[in-house]
């Protein structure tokens, strides 16, 4: 196995700290400590240069936020690291590591990626439903149990160290991974990259000796596709073994192996008395379910030329009458916020319910917060790229106008980048906490554009 090279001197340059200092402070240059570093560039690149050449960074210890994610039952602990040195420092080993990572990841390992977000995914994933329907019948859904807490440090670096030659970005590397007591934490921009390169052999175990059909990996959390349930169980519990052995890590027990979704057209035979039905059901010649429907039993044939050969004597025969309906069976499957049908994508029913509260909340307001304007924004995203129009027609149109938002949010951006002094603009009280905020009257509605 080739390992690469990285040039620690283009890496520790001051264009490339620089470069990792504007990266850093995206979404941040309102905060003072943002600003005081972006206003001593030279001399904070200086510093970092004797860090890395030096090799004495020294993370801070950072005591662990819990936030409750998709409710109170499910808690995240989240590590916020200064932005001088830290985030800054984080940046500077990603953009050195880049290239390396990118050159054996695998073309469907999806988020935390520049261009490879949900979006992404959800293209490749409609496209396979669409188009490869036999190859797609069965999937296999798994998690990685605590994955990010999980990961051991001296796998990781021997890892890094078995792709990487040695220098002083190999060595911050190190240095970042051993700030932490344990795992990768929540909240470090390395987190996300640094795991990816640990789950590439994974990928290409999967892909490459598991023969599977289709696969996708959103962090931690991977969907395969393939024709039969024997293949996929058999592939599930190959994974299970790889994942134990090789990086002391587990799947969680609520994996999943499920027929996707499928819509037949079947023949609804329903008979006056039951008695009848039950004797039309054990004398029918070919495969039948007997089931209920709209209230009533009935059996149900699928609708093909068999069938309608003995139709018309056993319906004359039992006194019955059919008609004809799709049924569906399967499930859909739910992936990286999206569920998946064979004929169309939604929002995950969470999402749908955190988006209409949104717009209802905003369609209240006498004042939008520019986060709360980012945030419908940001809902509009998932409604705009999946199906689902009659929702936002009903729910979210009624209530909030999406030009005032965007507005409100150029606006402002601009008084950001122009340093206008945010307590003095026009229509907002000088005690008024939580930043920039406009006027929306509720109640205003969008065009269909």
């Amino acid at each position: 196995m080739k390992s690469f090279r990285i040039d620690d001197t283009a890496a520790a340059s001051s264009g490339s700290i620089e470069r990792a200092m504007l990266n850093a402070s995206k979404r941040k240059r309102s905060r003072k400590d943002v600003q005081r570093r972006l206003a001593k560039m030279e001399e904070t690149i200086a510093t970092l240069q004797v860090v890395i050449e030096e090799r004495n960074y020294n993370p801070r210890h950072h005591e662990a936020i819990v936030i409750n994610e998709n409710g109170p039952h499910k808690e995240r602990q989240i590590i916020k690291p200064d932005y001088f040195p830290e985030q800054i420092m984080h940046h500077v080993a990603v953009q050195a590591l880049h290239p390396c990572i990118m050159h054996g990841m695998g073309a469907f390992v999806l988020g935390s990626i520049p261009g490879r977000g949900a979006h992404y995914g959800k293209r490749y994933i409609e496209k396979w439903l669409r188009h490869d329907e036999k190859n797609t019948r069965i999937i296999g859904k798994l998690d990685i149990r605590h994955f990010f807490q999980s990961v051991d440090h001296e796998l990781l670096k021997a890892w890094i160290h078995k792709k990487i030659r040695p220098g002083k970005i190999r060595d911050l590397c190190d240095l970042i991974i051993e700030g932490v007591e344990e795992g990768l934490p929540l909240g470090f921009y390395t987190s996300q990259w640094f795991s990816n390169f640990l789950l590439q052999p994974l990928d290409h175990f999967i892909m490459e000796e598991l023969h599977v059909s289709h696969m996708a990996r959103y962090m931690d959390d991977i969907v395969i596709f393939g024709s039969n349930k024997k293949t996929i169980h058999a592939a599930m519990e190959a994974i299970d073994f790889y994942l134990w052995n090789n990086f002391r890590l587990e799947m969680k027990k609520n994996w999943q192996v499920f027929r996707m979704e499928y819509v037949t057209t079947e023949y609804a035979i329903e008979c006056e008395k039951l008695g009848d039905l039950y004797a039309l059901h054990d004398a029918l010649p070919v495969k039948h379910q007997l089931k209920m429907y709209k209230g009533r039993r009935k059996i149900f044939l699928k609708a093909n030329a068999r069938n309608e050969a003995v139709m018309d004597e056993y319906l004359e025969k039992y006194g019955a009458k059919a008609e004809t309906v799709r049924m569906t069976h399967g499930r859909a499957l739910d992936f990286m916020g999206f569920e998946f049908h064979r004929d169309r994508t939604v929002l995950r029913k969470s999402i749908m319910i955190s988006a209409t509260r949104k717009a209802a909340r905003i369609g209240a307001a006498h004042r939008i917060n520019w986060v709360e304007a980012a945030g419908m924004l940001s809902y509009m995203g998932w409604i705009d790229y999946t199906n689902t129009y009659a929702m936002y027609l009903e729910w979210v149109k009624p209530y909030v106008n999406i030009k005032r938002l965007k507005k409100i949010i150029s606006n402002h951006q601009r008084r950001l980048n122009n340093g206008i002094d945010l307590q003095n603009r026009q229509g907002l009280p000088a005690d008024a906490p939580g930043g920039a905020r406009s006027h929306v009257e509720p109640g205003q509605g969008v065009s269909a554009s």
